[in-house]
């Protein structure tokens, strides 16, 4: 499935990222699954959790920005699952796994294909490399048609439902092996 299109890169986000990802979590496509519930403003006290990530906080998640030729487009977080105790829990996974979640920010790049490209280098260029796991997993919401068609046009496939703590309804969870990509 290698599609050829624009190079990505996925450097750490920084501080100095979060006024942009300020504006791109306002954004309705982005607000309508990233904020629970959506919201029209994103007060500076609501970015600390990005901030004390990027500062080595106790959240062991890692956070990327996602460029698009070298312009940022969007954010992608991952982590070990393991990591995050009642959230493995949870899921029930009998493996160790990595997972995932990202949004394309940029309004203007959204519905031209490049979800699942981008899905498929950070898996293969930095998740994958990163965790040294041979499984990754995304939970969407099973309302989110969208994005569970990026993630299995990337070459994840669902594989069961799961009630998360502090959710209001259960993930779609998806997976995907290093082998197949």
């Amino acid at each position: 499935m290698n599609t050829p299109g624009p190079d990505y890169d996925f450097p750490p986000l920084k501080e100095e990222d979060l006024p942009l990802i300020r504006r791109w979590l306002l954004e309705p496509h982005v607000s309508r699954w990233w904020a629970d519930p959506p919201r029209a403003t994103y007060p500076d006290d609501d970015l600390e959790e990005y901030r004390s990530r990027v500062r080595g906080g106790d959240d062991p998640t890692d956070l990327f920005l996602i460029r698009r030729g070298g312009r940022p487009v969007g954010l992608i977080q991952s982590y070990l699952i393991a990591d995050h105790p009642q959230y493995a829990e949870a899921l029930a996974i009998d493996e160790p796994a990595a997972g995932i979640d990202l949004f394309i920010g940029e309004p203007g790049e959204i519905g031209q294909g490049h979800g699942p490209r981008i899905i498929r280098s950070f898996l293969r260029n930095v998740a994958f490399v990163r965790y040294a796991v041979a499984l990754c997993v995304i939970g969407p919401s099973g309302r989110n048609a969208r994005a569970i068609r990026a993630y299995e046009k990337a070459g994840f496939r669902y594989f069961k439902d799961a009630q998360v703590p502090d959710e209001p309804e259960p993930e779609h969870l998806m997976r995907i092996r290093r082998d197949e990509l």
